[in-house]
């Protein structure tokens, strides 16, 4: 099996879309558009399962660049997590998750 990472996706694009469009290349295991679990919106990327590698490729190669709804797609083969770099800010160092378990609230600081 090949996982298929694809980015750029327009809001309004589904996993039944994503389904569909690498359906015509070859069997889907699995489709899925992420996202956001506050909000419900899509996150503008999501992943597809193929069962044969080489029709995996022929997607990527054929859809790759493809302009859809407006926004061109970017679709290459998913990295696995571990292998993914770990996201820096602007100094280089690893960017650092908001802390919810903080003392104090925002309220709090503008009263001091």
């Amino acid at each position: 099996m090949t996982n298929i990472f694809i980015a750029n996706l327009d809001w309004e694009i589904t996993s039944d879309d994503l389904r569909t469009t690498f359906g015509t290349f070859g069997e889907v295991h699995y489709a899925h558009v992420v996202y956001d679990k506050r909000t419900k919106k899509s996150l503008g990327y999501g992943y597809v399962e193929m069962l044969n590698s080489d029709h995996a490729i022929s997607a990527i190669q054929a859809l790759n660049g493809m302009e859809v709804n407006g926004r061109k797609i970017d679709v290459k083969i998913a990295s696995p997590k571990g292998n993914r770099p770990k996201k820096k800010n602007e100094d280089g160092n690893k960017k650092k998750s908001f802390n919810r378990d903080r003392k104090h609230s925002f309220r709090d600081r503008n009263k001091r």
